[in-house]
């Protein structure tokens, strides 16, 4: 058995002693330098454990929710609550999420809910996409149901892989990413200009249009059939859809425009 001397008293107990037999003094085989250190470790493993399971703050600026070859990111930039209403959360997505990736990160998102609403409706949106557009919903009430207003993951990378190498008089191209989502090829023939507007399920359909070269070097397009809307591609190669109140669209260039 280890004696020292108590460090009150200085009369000899054991190191693993409770109190002094002297003085009555608690752990007296303990220094206070060694009390500290000891506090300080407990500390440290504390910390450690929460910073471990405690969840992200929604302001961090990117959560990562998935392992693979391509980060899966995505973050929380509006919530709201009020009481007896539904919880509303808007979420940026770094690029298409599976439907299984999407339902893994909706449950994060409903299981971290400070709240006690009933229902919550999240609206998701693709990095690139208008502040005020949505690639996908969804709502907890309180199941959990889901839907994509664009092309998915599966319709979006057929599109990107099209070969294009059958339009050689190819102007340029697009990818319309909303209901219906579809590629727009544009391109001059026999003096005259088409789109054809390709779908993830193979078909395809072509629309004929009277081209004007404008002021500013765009190019209007007009569909005679169509007398209410026309098309314009810019200086920088996006097409813009024009209507009644102005542009309602715009798409960025799949390709430079040639």
């Amino acid at each position: 058995m280890a004696l020292k001397p108590c460090k009150s008293c200085e009369h000899s107990v054991s190191t693993s002693a409770k109190t002094c037999p002297s003085c009555g003094v608690a752990n007296p085989g303990v220094s206070v330098g060694q009390q500290i250190v000891r506090l300080a470790t407990l500390a440290i493993i504390i910390a450690v454990v929460f910073l471990m399971f405690s969840g992200g703050s929604k302001d961090k600026s990117v959560e990562k929710v998935a392992q693979s070859a391509t980060k899966l990111m995505y973050k929380i930039t509006e919530e709201e609550f009020s009481e007896g209403r539904p919880r509303r959360v808007k979420v940026l997505l770094n690029q298409r999420f599976t439907e299984e990736e999407l339902a893994e990160v909706a449950k994060i998102i409903q299981a971290n809910s400070k709240s006690n609403a009933e229902t919550t409706i999240i609206w998701f949106r693709i990095e690139g996409q208008s502040d005020n557009g949505s690639w996908a919903k969804v709502s907890f009430k309180p199941d959990y149901v889901s839907t994509i207003y664009g092309l998915n993951l599966q319709e979006y990378e057929y599109l990107k892989a099209l070969d294009l190498k059958d339009y050689p008089d190819r102007i340029g191209s697009w990818i319309f990413d909303g209901v219906n989502g579809h590629m727009m090829v544009l391109y001059q023939r026999d003096g005259k200009y088409f789109i054809d507007s390709i779908f993830p399920t193979g078909g395809k359909n072509t629309e004929s249009y009277i081209a004007q070269t404008l002021p500013d070097g765009g190019l209007r397009l007009q569909a005679p059939r169509f007398a209410f809307e026309y098309y314009v591609i810019d200086a920088k190669g996006a097409l813009q859809r024009w209507r009644e109140n102005g542009v309602d669209m715009i798409l960025p260039p799949n390709e430079p425009a040639l």
